[in-house]
């Protein structure tokens, strides 16, 4: 029998391991994953990541202890064994445990090179009722309870370093007149298809709440202003688009506000803020219909 190539053992293991295995370069750029990493980021292709830093893509509210625990890894030689942290995938914030090791070769520290796993459904058994509090039953969404608690952590960021965050306070313009003609039942069918909906459209670094009734709240970092009326447009797009539940034919208006935190310094406000430009644009759908 021919003797098996390395190599070839090295690309089977990447591929079965059940931990989600990256390596970087000196600079943090990645360098390649395996596709247990990939599956979970909900990326295709190995090329969208190499070449990108954490912060190219987004996926922590404080990127800074990340950066530097992998610094300290490259440049000093450390290893970083199951360091918690919290990772926005797919807009949900995920708990992680990560463990980084220096990437050597020929002797010389060239990156690094570290595996994680998702904790977040152990952890969420050992504070089980907690959870609940937590999340929306119908939708799977956090709820308003959930709100207050990582909209602060957004908040400290901003203290920190001045990164801006932006809250989009989106609801239905007709959902009282689908309940009264098809039922509760059906409009929380609506409400469910709707919360899926707006979780593929929103960026990968946002996180999504139920915040009441047919009423969502969207949390998102961004980078320059273009970002928010690109993501409010897709909000608003996926609530809009034409489907069909439970064999019938619905379509569904909505109608959004945003808020920047800088705009006034306070959580409260930003509420408020985005709460009034919503019922602006309800208000001018109204005239438009009638």
């Amino acid at each position: 029998m021919d003797n098996i190539p390395l190599s070839a053992v090295f690309e089977n293991l990447l591929d079965l391991s059940p931990a989600g295995i990256f390596w970087k370069d000196k600079e943090r750029r990645f360098l390649g994953a395996n596709k247990t990493f990939l599956d979970y980021y909900g990326i295709e292709s190995v090329d969208e990541l190499i070449g990108k830093t954490d912060e190219d893509m987004g996926w922590h509210i404080d990127p800074e202890p990340y950066r530097a625990a992998e610094l300290r890894v490259i440049n000093q030689n450390e290893v970083s064994s199951k360091v918690p942290g919290k990772c926005i995938v797919q807009g949900k914030v995920r708990q992680l445990l990560a463990t980084k090791h220096p990437l050597i070769y020929n002797g010389e520290i060239v990156g690094l090179i570290g595996y994680f796993e998702d904790v977040t459904d152990q952890l969420a058994e050992r504070d089980r009722l907690s959870t609940l509090c937590q999340t929306d039953e119908l939708t799977g969404l956090l709820n308003r309870r959930a709100y207050m608690e990582i909209a602060s952590q957004y908040k400290t960021q901003y203290d920190k370093d001045g990164t801006d965050f932006v809250l989009y306070m989106l609801d239905f313009d007709n959902f009282k007149a689908i309940n009264d003609n098809y039922g509760h039942e059906y409009g929380n069918l609506i409400l469910h298809s709707v919360s899926k909906a707006l979780t593929m459209a929103a960026s990968d670094n946002s996180v999504l709440f139920r915040y009441g009734g047919d009423e969502f709240v969207i949390l998102h970092q961004y980078k320059d202003l273009d970002d928010i009326d690109i993501l409010e447009k897709k909000l608003v797009k996926a609530v809009q688009i034409p489907r069909n539940i439970d064999g019938i034919n619905i379509s569904i208006k909505a109608s959004i506000g945003h808020s920047c935190f800088s705009e006034s310094g306070y959580l409260s406000s930003m509420i408020e803020i985005a709460d009034r430009r919503m019922y602006e644009m309800k208000a001018e759908h109204k005239k438009k219909d009638s």
